[in-house]
């Protein structure tokens, strides 16, 4: 009985630091021309994968540093946008400060309430293995990745609570 409470206020806490807080950030578009071959500066394209639903929306946020990473408010660039899927996937750009190390974190907020819960899904750059209880936040050195000048590419694979495990949904 204790369990069935617990998992799904755990799951939604590992996705609080991608919720609405104090903004330090900078809310950009899904500006998909700063990703394309020869934009001048520095970006990452972000393919998002594994969607549970095509509805809702996705939360997109660079984090630069094990010191700010999720936390609240510390994120460098943030695209919230609606959820609109071409087959499973969905594809973010997100502008970068300039070469260095980054961590990205992705949350998709299914039924749009601006809050996180157990039916949300989530997902790092460099697809970490989640685990219930103990790894719902991975650490910055297994999300971080070296970006350099130009556009990065990343996969990153949505996560979502099915039972008592964290993982990817099977289509």
């Amino acid at each position: 009985m204790l369990k069935s409470k617990i998992v799904p206020i755990l799951a939604a806490t590992a996705l609080t630091a991608l919720s609405s807080g104090a903004n330090a950030g900078t809310r950009v578009p899904n500006d998909l021309s700063n990703c394309r071959s020869g934009a001048s500066g520095t970006a990452v394209l972000v393919n998002v994968q594994g969607f549970r639903q095509g509805t809702g929306r996705v939360r997109v946020q660079s984090y630069s540093g094990a010191n700010n990473w999720l936390e609240r408010g510390q994120w460098l660039h943030r695209v919230d946008i609606p959820v609109r899927l071409q087959g499973n996937d969905m594809t973010v750009c997100l502008p970068l400060p300039g070469p260095g190390s980054y961590g990205i974190a992705v949350r998709h907020d299914l039924n749009n309430n601006g809050r996180s819960d157990r039916r949300d899904g989530g997902g790092f750059s460099r697809n970490p293995n989640i685990s219930f209880p103990f790894n719902m936040e991975p650490n910055y050195s297994e999300v971080s990745f070296r970006a350099n000048a130009g556009v990065n590419r990343l996969n990153i694979v949505l996560n979502y609570l099915q039972g008592a495990s964290v993982e990817p949904i099977q289509f």
